[in-house]
């Protein structure tokens, strides 16, 4: 039973420090990426929130506002 830690070697560590930094590299991407998504779902919402009230507001008598 050797549950011993050893160290990899030089070459090992600079490919897996090398795979871990792409991975970072990626994920940002992704990360960016979903970021539009949720603003454009975001903007399109508020869109229609306005739409929507500014509906109500054109089916409601001025003179109902006013007094």
């Amino acid at each position: 039973m050797n549950d011993q830690f050893k160290i990899p070697d030089a070459e090992t560590r600079a490919r897996d420090i090398a795979n871990l930094r792409e991975a970072g590299r990626l994920l940002d991407l992704w990360t960016l990426e979903l970021d539009e998504i949720i603003a454009i779902l975001d903007k399109g919402l508020r869109e229609q929130r306005r739409a929507r009230l500014l509906h109500r507001s054109n089916s409601v008598p001025t003179s109902k506002i006013e007094s």
